[in-house]
């Protein structure tokens, strides 16, 4: 018994050291991306220069080494161009002289093979980091000379691989290139996937459109450009700069701080210099703080982009929303992956938030310290958007450093409300879909809910209407039943006769829903400050349940067992928390130290 007992304090004591020593660590996953390039025939018409061969150039230079990457051609079938690998200096090198091999001579476009091929690997294996799938197409499904084979592997991907990729946690960002693609297919995808959707008109635009693609699926540290200037501070370790160019405009020159003036046929060794017609791609691995000039013309889409420590971070965004849904912001700050909550550094912080719409005009507001939740700030103007695209600016300005957050989102239109009541007790949850009946027809409206999970057989139920809210209700969700998805399929009808085709997000059911919510690294940071006398009387009350159960224990030694546990876990709880808050504390003071 009290060896036992003697085991159980070591292991606790590990357990509760470990916790403590890393209770505010926000371990940063690596992205893995898949990238799939059409090389069907009708490819000649619409990117008779092959321009796909530039843009996918620079999407390659532009990914962070330890990004895990593979490019991918199809037609009838699928092959590797670019075998899967970790992004560094030499999968560059090859990919960049594999990428000139980009064709127009395919017969078929098999999206659907295209799709399984290169995703192959995920949907055997769970979700680890972040996965994205870009697709860049010109056509519409087509794998036979038989209509109906096409409509048959149109209808698979819909049904089967859409929720594949939803399991296995895939964002699919889709480039229509023409107006012939089958954007409704493309849109599908992007939006049931939480990814991103863009139609090209022209080939030239290629290359800001995969730029885009870039920063919606892998964020980026970044710094703002204002009017021709930008500021590098103490604390990045390098930094690209990447400029698009003007026909006829002046050629592009960097300025340091120092008044040293950086060209591509004038530069250091530590600089690196790609040119190419449309851009040029700067990378300065020996940086100099301070405020650095560019003498170029200037283009909304020129961006800095950074390697440092010190990162502003910002909780996941939507890149689809409904007309009806406010935006949340939070955001906070990290140095190494640690959460900084020093007052002297937040004090510093400036945080305003710009959002612009398609025709370029600007809504601003600025963020404020959540008073809960020392390190977060949240935003408090919440305004209601409408159907569009927009562009989000999160900038934080620190007085003697910058940083930037941008995401563009998609709002859409909302026919339909969806409440979820989820109770805890029963286990139960009950789904609503409220139509707006000001445009739907509810008479001629039915709701049919597709529910899927890794390794069963996927269940359909049709939602039943009741006082004009369409439900679905799932009784008893045992806990161990993992993930489900639940995509809904509408036919609907305008007042006017119209078809209508209401977006509905998915979905995801798991056992979040029936627990606390997920701490952030915020919450987490507070659990330091809880006294561990109470995160002990769980494990009283397990210890105290044994000994009620062995009647020829002596009481007198175990109860003093107990009591040195308790003591030897108070005082190693409260020396280690006060050892890595001043630990935490120190480095951050370093870090301020640096800055100022």
């Amino acid at each position: 018994m009290y060896s036992k007992l003697r085991w159980f304090s070591i292991c606790f004591l590990f357990v509760a050291t470990y916790s403590i020593g890393h209770a505010t660590d926000t371990k940063e996953l690596s992205s893995e991306l898949q990238i799939l390039i059409d090389v069907s025939g009708s490819m000649k018409h619409n990117d008779p220069k092959n321009l796909r061969i530039p843009a996918l150039k620079l999407l390659i230079n532009l990914l962070p080494n330890g990004t895990q990457a593979g490019v991918w051609l199809f037609a009838e079938r699928t092959k590797v161009l670019v075998k899967t690998g970790v992004v560094n200096r030499a999968w560059k090198k090859k990919a960049l002289s594999k990428i000139k091999k980009i064709h127009s001579l395919g017969l078929f476009t098999n999206i659907e093979d295209a799709i399984q091929t290169s995703s192959n690997k995920w949907f055997e294996a769970p979700e680890d980091n972040p996965r994205h799938l870009i697709l860049l197409t010109d056509g519409v499904v087509d794998v036979s000379k038989d209509i109906m084979e096409s409509a048959e592997s149109r209808e698979r991907i819909i049904i089967d691989q859409i929720s594949q990729l939803q399991q296995t946690g895939v964002k699919v960002h889709t480039i229509a290139l023409s107006d012939n693609a089958d954007t409704e297919l493309l849109e599908k995808l992007a939006f049931d996937t939480n990814g991103w959707n863009e139609t090209v008109q022209h080939a030239e635009q290629l290359q800001k459109i995969f730029l885009k693609i870039f920063k919606q699926a892998i964020p980026t540290d970044t710094v703002p450009i204002t009017g021709n200037s930008f500021t590098i501070d103490s604390s990045v370790d390098e930094f690209s700069v990447l400029l698009f160019k003007k026909k006829g405009g002046k050629a592009t020159q960097l300025i340091s701080p120092d008044k040293t003036k950086i060209s591509e046929f004038k530069k250091p060794e530590h600089v690196s210099w790609l040119s190419d017609k449309n851009y040029d791609l700067i990378t300065i691995k020996k940086t100099k703080a301070g405020k650095w000039k560019i003498v170029a013309e200037m283009d909304p889409d020129n961006q800095v982009m950074i390697v440092t420590d010190l990162k502003l971070q910002v909780e996941d965004i939507p890149n689809h929303i409904s007309d009806q849904d406010t935006i949340d912001l939070n955001a906070y700050f990290t140095d190494k992956h640690q959460l900084i909550s020093q007052e002297d550094f937040l004090n510093l912080i400036d945080i305003s938030v710009e959002l612009i719409n398609e025709k370029g005009e600007k809504n601003e507001w600025k963020m404020e310290a959540d008073t809960e939740k020392v390190g977060l700030f949240n935003n408090t103007d919440k305004p209601l958007l409408r159907k569009g695209k927009y562009t989000i600016k999160i900038k934080a300005d620190g007085k003697t450093f910058q940083r930037e957050f941008v995401q563009a989102i998609d709002v859409v239109k909302s026919l339909m409300t969806v409440k979820m009541d989820v109770d805890q007790k029963s286990r139960s949850i009950t789904i609503k879909l409220i139509p707006d009946k000001k445009i739907i027809n509810t008479e001629m409206l039915s709701i049919q809910a597709s529910i899927t999970q890794i390794g069963q057989a996927t269940e359909t139920h049709d939602l039943i209407n009741k006082h004009d809210a369409w439900v679905l209700v799932l009784d008893d969700v045992a806990e161990e039943e993992g993930k489900k998805i639940i995509n809904f399929s509408i036919i609907a009808n305008s007042l006017k006769g119209d078809s209508l085709s209401p977006n509905v997000k998915p979905i995801v059911i798991d056992e979040r829903l029936f627990s606390k919510p997920k701490k952030t690294v915020q919450d987490q940071n507070e659990d330091l400050e809880e006294p561990e006398s109470n995160k002990l009387e769980d494990e009283e009350e397990e210890i105290d349940e044994t000994l009620e159960e062995d009647e020829d224990i002596d009481w007198v030694n175990t109860v003093g067992i107990v009591i040195g546990i308790n003591i030897v876990f108070i005082l190693a709880g409260f020396f280690l928390f006060k050892f890595f808050k001043k630990r935490a504390a120190a480095a951050q003071a370093q870090l301020l130290a640096r800055l100022e």
